[in-house]
């Protein structure tokens, strides 16, 4: 069975309340620098650049990786029950629930952590090394997240294997 992820929970930021109340207690906008920016951010990137706002007003807008741990996303994960184990073992630190489905040797899982937690999961799940079901799982998690308009893997490149699945390797290196 090819494995699959579905994105079922994802933040949902009250910004009239933050905002507000941060200008009245701050004395200036948070969300200046990215109500500025030309490029249409996804809420949990507003929210983020808010944050970064908080102790710098000139810090940049985007997804600033010392933030992440401040934004949580559940997936709904179907695997094969072997397939299964290293998917966990991946996401080890997050939390999961995971029952048999009616189909036999096929788990479904309900996968929660940060969005620094699933940065790091695909990109151990999308190396070399990585069985192939495992790696088109954790490709499938990082177009989830890119189709949400959460892409914290720009500093990574992406290349292709030989069975067409991606593995990722760190640019900054």
């Amino acid at each position: 069975m090819t494995p699959s992820a579905l994105l079922i929970t994802q933040p949902t930021i009250d910004f009239n309340t933050f905002l507000g109340l941060s200008q009245q207690a701050l004395g200036y906008n948070l969300s200046q620098s990215i109500d500025a920016s030309p490029v249409e951010r996804s809420e949990v990137e507003r929210f983020l650049s808010c944050l970064s706002a908080l102790k710098d007003t000139s810090a940049p807008a985007g997804l600033l990786p010392h933030l992440l741990a401040h934004v949580s996303f559940s997936l709904l994960i179907a695997a094969d029950d072997r397939d299964m184990l290293d998917i966990l073992q991946i996401a080890s630190g997050m939390a999961f629930v995971v029952a048999d489905t009616l189909m036999r040797g096929v788990q479904l899982s309900v996968i929660t952590g940060t969005l620094a937690q699933w940065q790091l999961a695909v990109k151990s799940g999308s190396s070399k090394v990585s069985e192939f079901n495992v790696r088109v799982l954790f490709n499938r998690v990082m177009e989830v997240f890119q189709t949400a308009g959460v892409d914290v893997w720009k500093d990574y490149d992406c290349h292709t294997m030989p069975d067409h699945t991606l593995y990722l390797e760190d640019k900054r290196r």
